[in-house]
């Protein structure tokens, strides 16, 4: 009796085996169909990525200068009210110039007290100083060294530094920007072209853009009885774009 079952068990599994393949054998065909769609749609897309670079030479045509009073004296009263009076000098002297009021702006001003010791560290001083500082922006060039020394005989003590720009610096950023798409452009057809492929849309594109300000530095200026005019020269300033552009091949 139990040989019996036992060939039962196997002719079982061997029908279950048929019916299976018979079902997997009459799926309908368009079941067939979209799996082989599904399978093609996996074709990655052909595309070309091009980097485009220009830039724009400017002359600088504005300066901003960063300058600043200082005194000292035992009395904190008195060294704010020497500082006070220089300062007043120095905003009367860039009037002269042509300097607006609104072209100057105070960044700083600070009342500290400060003490002197000897080589022994004993206290042998005690003392305020006063720091009075200001940006001011000029627009006429030619008289920059002019105003430069003008206010340094006013009473600015500290030169501080001198940054150089372009006022029309959004139009020299968009002419790059521009000139460095054309070239992007201009590489990526003579490379598809090229390889026998033909140029399609954008995918994608993305800017860097580099305009720095040219600075001269910190300088550190003492009043002169008969000081020349500084000599100062903004140079030329170079704003360059970089484009980075994905296209698709056809």
């Amino acid at each position: 009796m139990k040989k019996v079952w036992m060939l039962l068990g196997g002719a079982a599994t061997a029908a279950l085996m048929f019916i299976g393949f018979f079902a997997a054998a009459s799926l309908p065909q368009h079941d067939v169909q979209a799996t082989a769609l599904a399978e093609s749609t996996c074709t990655p897309q052909r595309t070309l990525r091009v980097t485009g670079s220009a830039s724009v030479v400017a002359t600088p045509d504005v300066a901003y200068i960063t300058l600043s009073v200082h005194t000292e004296d035992k009395k904190a009263a008195a060294a704010l009210e020497e500082n006070n009076t220089l300062a007043n000098k120095v905003y009367q002297t860039l009037a002269r110039y042509g300097v607006e009021k609104k072209d100057i702006r105070t960044l700083d001003i600070s009342l500290r007290q400060r003490e002197r010791y000897d080589k022994n560290g004993n206290l042998i001083a005690r003392y305020y100083t006063v720091d009075n500082t200001i940006q001011v922006t000029v627009h006429d060039l030619d008289n920059l060294g002019k105003v430069l020394d003008a206010v340094v005989q006013s009473g600015a003590n500290r030169l501080q530094g001198i940054r150089f720009d372009v006022s029309d610096r959004a139009a020299l950023l968009e002419q790059a920007r521009l000139e460095a798409v054309r070239q992007a452009r201009e590489q990526a057809s003579a490379i598809a072209q090229a390889a026998g492929a033909e140029l399609g849309d954008v995918q994608t594109i993305s800017f860097q853009t580099i305009a720095p300000v040219v600075d001269r530095g910190d300088i550190m200026m003492e009043a002169a009885p008969k000081a020349a005019s500084v000599p100062v020269s903004g140079g030329q300033m170079q704003i360059t774009a970089t484009v980075q552009m994905t296209f698709a091949l056809r």
